[in-house]
């Protein structure tokens, strides 16, 4: 169906679930009628009292009788859902199936079915590959940092964005997966094939550099906290008198794993101001787990989001840690996940936050303290990470 149509048809199923809180809406009336449960509509009748419910009725006849390809009632549904959402005008917004929501549940707690990579954009939107954990599928299949995505299962992109690739390169656990890969120095692409397995996600990775405690965090899932702690226990008893923590290509995550991740570095204040429509703000404030006073510093980059931007405006705000980098993506809006009765879900903006002071985030990003620019393949190699180089400079001028 084109736009108009899954707009058309995404207003009426919103209608009939909130008049009439019937389930699958019409799709769930179309099986009815096909079964004999419902009679027949025809096309100059009316079969309800509402004109965008009559509108969509007609349009699903023409096309259940004359289309060559008339749409199954899967793709119906989400073009329905893409429709209403695209009409809304919320680029964040999102439409998952049962599996694809199965998979974003998934990443929120930490494991999934996949093969074991985590991906980056450069700035033309192409995902490329950032790092390649040990003993998975694709380390064992030969896939390396930097490799960027052609064609996955036979599909052939000019672009993958990390939102696509995630979809089709996450599977079950045994299920086998083809992808494609453009390598820097290759004369053509490589072609890997490999069999998905669970992937605990690698959340954080920490090393030591002299005294100063190096972390560096995926995203922010249920887990993060607890993580962080973890990481940062072992690394004072290893000597650490202060952190690095890198949220670099982190992409946001959980609201509430924002808050407690910043609470391990903020005593007691309002992490983060959140504004919904038609109603007072809501302030999100530290949990009083605070574990450290030691000096900190964050690395931000143009793909730090989100959850990453409301972490790192909170301790920039707080004087707690000086940000080093570029200005951070500018995704200043909280995204409401809500599940639908065939297991899928939506997601969709629901509000936008404020730093403690009060500065608005969405579309703006943040500044950092210290500006150090660099190309986003660079940080793949500590020889050529000048961001880096620059935190661990900072830090230890704090010591």
């Amino acid at each position: 169906m084109n736009t108009f149509f899954r707009v058309v048809a995404s207003i009426a199923i919103a209608l009939i679930l909130l008049l009439s809180g019937v389930m699958g809406g019409l799709l769930l009336a179309r099986q009815m009628e096909k079964s004999g449960a419902l009679p027949q509509p025809t096309i100059m009748g009316s079969s309800s009292q509402d004109p965008l419910v009559d509108k969509i009725e007609r349009v699903q006849e023409y096309l259940d009788r004359e289309a060559l390809k008339p749409p199954s009632d899967a793709s119906a549904t989400a073009g329905a859902i893409n429709g209403l959402l695209e009409s809304s005008g919320d680029k964040y917004a999102q439409y998952f199936d049962a599996k694809h929501f199965k998979f974003f549940n998934e990443q929120t707690m930490g494991a999934f079915g996949g093969i074991g990579v985590s991906l980056g954009e450069g700035k033309d939107g192409r995902a490329y590959i950032i790092e390649v954990y040990p003993d998975t599928p694709a380390e064992r299949a030969g896939i390396k940092a930097g490799d960027v995505f052609v064609s996955i299962e036979g599909v052939t992109r000019d672009k993958w964005t990390s939102d696509e690739v995630v979809k089709r390169v996450r599977g079950d656990e045994g299920t086998k997966v083809t992808v494609v890969m453009k390598r820097k120095g290759a004369k053509k692409p490589l072609t890997f094939k490999m069999t998905r397995a669970t992937i605990e996600y690698p959340n954080t990775k920490a090393k030591l550099y002299g005294n100063v405690g190096y972390i560096r965090m995926g995203s922010f899932n249920a887990k993060s906290a607890e993580e962080i702690t973890r990481e940062m226990k072992a690394l004072e008893k290893k000597g650490a008198k202060g952190f690095i923590l890198d949220l670099r290509d982190n992409p946001g995550g959980l609201l509430t794993s924002a808050v407690d991740v910043s609470s391990l570095y903020v005593k007691s204040g309002v992490i983060v101001r959140v504004e919904e429509r038609g109603k007072k703000p809501t302030e999100y404030r530290a949990n009083g787990r605070s574990i450290t006073e030691l000096p900190l510093v964050v690395i931000v980059n143009e793909n730090s989001a989100s959850a990453s931007e409301i972490a790192a405006g909170a301790l920039q705000d707080y004087g707690r840690a000086t940000l080093v980098g570029v200005q951070t993506f500018g995704k200043g809006s909280v995204q409401t996940v809500r599940e639908l009765p065939d297991g899928g879900a939506i997601k969709f903006t629901t509000a936008h936050y404020l730093t403690p002071k009060g500065r608005a985030i969405n579309g703006k990003g943040l500044k950092p303290d210290v500006v150090v620019k660099m190309k986003l393949e660079d940080q793949m190699d500590e020889k050529t990470d000048k961001q880096l180089a620059k935190a661990l400079e900072v830090l230890r001028s704090k010591l």
